[in-house]
């Protein structure tokens, strides 16, 4: 978590629809569209001469600043909003927390992106989260960060799913909504939106994050309680990530770290054929059996206390017949407080019915983990099961002694990775230090199992080692065309610079590792004009050794073959020179063929 420096924060807020924003029409409550212009006339949602003088488009609004005289207006928030704590208390704050912004001018400029439809959120699906997640995506170099106002039935769902869908975030994700239309008297909307936008404009929380009632919370750690109060929603297992009150109190240690310089990753392929059972006394086994049936492929199923469930011999054959089928069936309690344990007989039996312990997520985090487990290709029934008991996204506390336990082969490597990812918490500093040179020693080596160890339990792959070098040089370096595919496929940046100035697909070139080059190409990767000032007099000097292998490694990574040396004389008329009849043809066949410059990345 940093704060939130520069004169301006640029935020997108999607509006989905919700009751934030709806109107009465005949007593009934409906979607009501256009919020950017009922922002527009809040004086705490915008300041207008700044728009104007700025010339802001119609669906751009800014906050003002603390400057700004709206203790002057009719309109004001309630006396403990954010509002009042941002323009009343700031110096105050400035002195009793380092983490307020350092200027009181910073302005947060925020455009509405309204969606058409908008939508009653209880009829919002997987679906309509991913489509939310792409056009995150979409803007994401545009903005420094995102809101998503959304209707509160199901926002614990949405929040939940999106931390899933958006993987490697380096930028704040806030959805807030309300219980009562912001156009009421009395409501909640303008506070929450209001905050909501404060704390996205002012600090970098690279997580997906729930604001409701002045607590920022993470929001697959959320869920609603109360249908009718301001304070909806609650995080029984993790406190706020911030507070707003008179002051603004993060709590550092809480917030996620954001995966060094990792390309955000949309995961779009989430699995739909899942549900939710709720397990009640006597329930029969044939309801059971029906439910799992296909196409169903995984079943969060809420249990008794600390997991336990009914022990009748028909309802465990049923659980065990589904997990025999493949069916995934994660075990959460029904308790708001407390987590599954394997403590009592009857949570063993059903332990021993194949049934994954969701230890303390809650159903929203559990379905979600569950659709995003199984989206994942190419994974045997084991291998999700091992990625559902994982904390992906600091969606469950595992219990003490379960966490950081890799489990690595008998390879000097390996155990060098084990006995630093067991390290306690008060070495993360070692850590940290060491875990960037370990990663790239395992990506050179091609070990995988150390690479997925160290992704799956947070490490960032894309970090640098001392010489500047990530995982993906070290992997493209060694020729190591698995540790590439793996590293891509988690998002990492495909044109990273080292000391040097070398790019992997260089490193790769060099090492003529052309399966390799192939996968940075078709990954968009592209020689900079630095690494192809001097190619010509490199082509130059493999066609007087009569490299042909060198000179197709080249050209497969895009570098143009007829670039003149330092002589003014291509590589054609140096081999030609020297005699070397196979180079000579392999070049002429470029130039009046294919051409003498390879398929840009599309086409690869």
């Amino acid at each position: 978590m940093a704060r939130a420096l520069g004169p301006q924060r640029r935020l997108l807020a999607i509006y989905t629809g919700g009751t934030i924003g709806m109107r009465s029409e005949q007593g009934v409550l409906v979607p009501g569209s256009g919020l950017a212009a009922v922002l527009r006339s809040l004086p705490m949602f915008h300041d207008e001469e700044y728009a104007r003088a700025s010339g802001l488009p119609e669906d751009t609004l800014v906050l003002p600043t603390t400057n700004s005289p709206l203790s002057s207006e009719p309109r004001t928030p309630p006396p403990r909003g954010p509002q009042h704590m941002w323009m009343q208390a700031h110096q105050e704050r400035r002195r009793l927390s380092p983490l307020v912004p350092a200027s009181p001018d910073q302005r947060v400029i925020y455009t509405v992106l309204e969606c058409q439809p908008l939508f009653d959120s209880s009829d919002m699906t997987i679906s309509e989260w991913v489509q939310i997640a792409q056009t995150i995506e979409r803007h994401y170099g545009q903005y420094d960060g995102f809101l998503v106002i959304h209707g509160t039935d199901t926002m614990a769902f949405a929040a939940s799913v999106l931390s899933f869908v958006l993987e490697n975030l380096q930028k704040t994700v806030i959805l807030t909504g309300a219980q009562v239309p912001i156009h009421a008297l009395w409501n909640d909307g303008r506070e929450n939106l209001l905050g909501a936008l404060l704390m996205a404009g002012q600090y970098v929380i690279p997580e997906v994050c729930l604001f409701f009632q002045n607590q920022l919370f993470r929001g697959n750690r959320v869920t609603k309680v109360d249908s009718r109060r301001f304070a909806a929603f609650c995080s029984p297992h993790l406190p706020p990530l911030a507070v707003m009150g008179t002051d603004v109190t993060i709590n550092r240690e809480l917030v996620r770290k954001a995966r060094g310089k990792a390309r955000l990753v949309v995961h779009s392929s989430m699995e739909r054929d899942v549900g939710l059972l709720r397990l009640y006394p006597g329930i029969p086994a044939a309801l059971v059996r029906a439910f799992l049936q296909p196409p169903l492929k995984g079943v969060v199923m809420e249990t008794f206390g600390s997991g336990n469930g009914p022990t009748k011999p028909d309802l465990l054959r049923e659980l065990q017949a589904a997990a025999q089928r493949g069916l995934i069936i994660l075990n959460c309690s029904h308790c708001l407080q407390g987590a599954v344990t394997s403590d009592y007989a009857a949570g063993m039996a059903m332990a021993g019915a194949g049934i994954v312990s969701g230890f303390d997520m809650t159903s929203e985090a559990a379905l979600a983990k569950l659709s995003y487990v199984l989206g994942h290709p190419g994974l045997t029934l084991d291998d999700r099961k091992e990625l559902l008991a994982r904390d992906l996204r600091g969606e469950m506390t595992l219990p003490t002694g379960a966490e950081r336990r890799p489990s690595l082969s008998s390879s000097a490597l390996a155990r060098g990775a084990a006995q630093l990812l067991t390290l306690s918490q008060e070495a993360d500093a070692i850590r940290e230090a060491l875990l960037p040179s370990l990663a790239c020693a395992a990506a050179h080596a091609g070990d995988l199992e150390v690479l997925q160890a160290l992704g799956d339990l947070g490490s960032d792959l894309s970090l640098e080692n001392f010489n500047g070098q990530t995982p993906l040089h070290a992997a493209a370096r060694g020729g190591q065309s698995g540790a590439v595919t793996m590293l891509l496929r988690r998002g990492v940046d495909v044109s990273p610079r080292d000391e040097d100035g070398h790019s992997p697909l260089l490193l790769a070139v060099k090492g003529r590792h052309r399966g390799v080059i192939e996968l940075l190409r078709a990954a968009g990767a592209c020689l900079s004009p630095q690494e192809l000032e001097d190619a010509g007099t490199e082509l130059c000097r493999l066609a007087a050794r009569a490299d042909l292998e060198g000179l197709r490694s080249w050209w497969q990574a895009g570098a143009d073959l007829s670039s003149p040396g330092y002589d003014g004389r291509s590589a054609l008329r140096i081999a030609e020179a020297a005699g070397n009849l196979e180079v000579v043809t392999f070049l002429q066949n470029l130039e009046g063929g294919a051409g003498a410059q390879a398929p840009g990345p599309a086409t690869l």
